[in-house]
């Protein structure tokens, strides 16, 4: 196989942080290592996306509320990020995210405006942290935003969400999940970085605990926004493949034989009398 080629693509410092933590020796182990953090990021990736989503839905839906229930219609979508209605106006980089959505080239208000649903679904996930943290107006609104976005915290929400510091906390959890979507979406290894710099061990034994640990602390948030989607996740492909590629035989294997084409996931296969009625429907 081309495994130099391969490596060559990415570039010798990049896979040369392969080489340093999983003590490759030639460049077929080094493409194990590569090839494993891939597939470990693509499992990954399901987890980040949902959470994005969810957020940002759970606080589309609780600012809608609140800016719509004195008129007696309360409704869960509505465009509170939108100035003109004369409700709290945003500001800094999300104001102007906003405003990028809801306006031409020139800085011009579109005529017709995307729905909010839609609108909402453009803006970046570093827009939803940074509401959360700056731009709520008053402690009470805060307070009530993120009952309302994380219901489910275990321990007495109401009160918790009522602190400061609690609220803090939360959303420096947030920001850690979405620096961990940019350092993966831009083809960087899966573990935290700088970790092996810091580390006493310096042992690729301890990537998959640190990644362990930091997904067990994503589904915690998830669970206090939507506990059902948590075991649903549980359950999902990337989360059982997941599970299988974050531990110390996988990546001994992946090291040892880094492509074989004839091994690897399984999917699940429809019956083709099956298919022939799914494919029928009208």
């Amino acid at each position: 196989m081309p495994y130099e080629a391969f490596l060559l693509t990415l570039s010798g410092p990049r896979s040369g942080v392969y080489k340093r933590v999983f003590r490759t020796i030639t460049p077929a182990e080094t493409c194990g290592g590569v090839l494993w953090g891939q597939a470990t990021c693509m499992a990954l990736q399901s987890l980040m996306l949902t959470f994005e989503v969810t957020l940002r839905n759970r606080i589309h839906a609780s600012l809608s509320r609140q800016a719509t229930e004195g008129n007696g219609t309360s409704t869960d979508s509505f465009a509170w990020y939108d100035h003109t209605f004369g409700k709290h106006k945003l500001e800094g980089e999300t104001f102007e995210k906003v405003e990028r959505v809801l306006c031409d080239a020139k800085s011009v208000r579109l005529s017709l405006q995307p729905s909010p649903d839609r609108a909402v679904a453009s803006l970046p996930f570093g827009v939803w942290p940074n509401i959360l943290e700056q731009q709520l107006p008053t402690p009470t609104i805060e307070a009530r935003t993120f009952l309302e976005v994380f219901p489910h915290y275990p321990k007495n929400p109401r009160k918790h969400w009522n602190h400061a510091g609690n609220r803090k906390a939360a959303v420096d959890k947030v920001k850690d999940v979405k620096g961990w979507r940019n350092r993966i979406s831009h083809c960087k290894p899966v573990w935290t970085e700088g970790w092996y710099r810091s580390s006493a061990t310096r042992h690729w034994s301890e990537v998959l605990s640190r990644v362990k640990a930091r997904r067990i602390e994503m589904l915690e948030v998830l669970g206090w926004m939507c506990p059902h989607t948590v075991t649903v996740y549980k359950q999902s492909y990337g989360g059982r493949l997941f599970d299988e590629l974050v531990t110390e035989n996988a990546v001994l294997a992946d090291i040892q034989t880094p492509h074989v084409p004839v091994a690897g996931p399984t999917f699940p296969q429809a019956q083709p009398v099956d298919l022939k009625a799914y494919k029928a429907r009208s």
